[in-house]
């Protein structure tokens, strides 16, 4: 199987980065029993107070539709929508087999 990666930019309102942050952590307990998640990690742009990167990796397609689809992410995105600015932008790919620091 195909190890799954999603690039997600989300652009917060002036002043509600934090906030917004701070929701998408509680996703993390809810993703360490997600067998299929590999990676599930939040970065903060250096150029924009207002914008954070998220990269995830997922075994397989199959792991990512479990994530996306579960009860918890529907939460987050009602928590999340009045602090965003903008829809999020995400883009899906697959990792190169010869990457660095990717889980097996």
């Amino acid at each position: 199987m195909t190890q799954t990666s999603l690039f997600v930019k989300m652009v917060f309102q002036d002043g509600k980065r934090d906030e917004g942050v701070a929701a998408l952590e509680t996703m993390l307990p809810t993703v360490e029993s997600e067998e299929g998640t590999l990676v599930y990690s939040f970065h903060l742009d250096a150029a924009d107070a207002n914008t954070v990167w998220i990269f995830e990796l997922y075994a397989d397609g199959d792991a990512l539709g479990i994530h996306g689809g579960s009860e918890a992410m529907g939460a987050l995105f009602g928590t999340l929508s009045p602090l965003m600015a903008e829809p999020p932008m995400m883009v899906m790919a697959n990792p190169t087999p010869k990457s660095k620091g990717l889980p097996a």
